[in-house]
């Protein structure tokens, strides 16, 4: 949160006294309040339905990723007699790198030597695959649920443009003194990620 207030300081000059100022706030705490103040109607919903789709599609991405965890997990139980309980992301990441406990023990010895990062013996930390092509599947199903985790953090990101934006739209449109902008935020979200930008409107 502390970010986006920052970039905001780096934007000297866009909001002025009076109403543009207020207004400016407004569209930065909740995108779309400052043209609903300036323009005492309807204005702004584009902006706040932009936050809402965002936002939805930022917990969508989590769930999704956390699905797709859940999956791996019980893939690498069933197919490497693996114990994800408990383990953190090196070990998940060797998971998809190694086919046993033993091959990635041997090889970080001849790597690292003595000061080698050993799994220790027994039932907690074994894996052994049943062969190469479900280590592969395995590391396929990883990457989907990182890459859902994310685009979720991508839509975070749109998240803060959007209050921005709404909030140097607001100011403008007070000073203006204009009830209509001719701009309007659009979201695209699909399964390859999100985009937010802005569409003009010719009247």
């Amino acid at each position: 949160m502390w970010r986006w207030i920052a970039l905001v300081l780096l934007l000297p000059g866009v909001a002025e006294a009076g109403k543009a100022q207020g207004a400016f706030w407004r569209s930065l705490l909740v995108p779309g309040w400052g043209q609903k103040y300036v323009q005492g109607g309807g204005g702004g919903g584009g902006f706040l339905a932009a936050e809402l789709a965002l936002w939805g599609g930022y917990w969508g991405f989590e769930w999704l990723g956390q699905v797709r965890r859940e999956r791996y997990q019980a893939y690498a139980a069933e197919r490497a007699g693996a114990r994800p309980e408990g383990k953190g992301r090196d070990y998940f990441d060797d998971l998809g790198f190694y086919a046993s406990r033993l091959e990635h023990n041997q090889f970080a010895r001849y790597k690292d030597g003595p000061e080698a990062a050993l799994y220790p013996v027994g039932a907690d930390f074994f894996w052994e695959w049943d062969r190469d092509e479900s280590r592969q599947r395995y590391r396929a199903l990883r990457n989907a649920s990182q890459l859902a985790h994310r685009q979720a953090l991508y839509m975070t990101g749109l998240v803060v443009a959007n209050h921005l934006v709404a909030a140097i739209h607001a100011a403008r449109v007070a000073r203006a003194g204009q009830a209509q902008t001719g701009f309007a935020p659009k979201v695209a979200v699909g399964p390859a990620g999100a985009a937010f930008f802005l569409v003009r409107h010719f009247y």
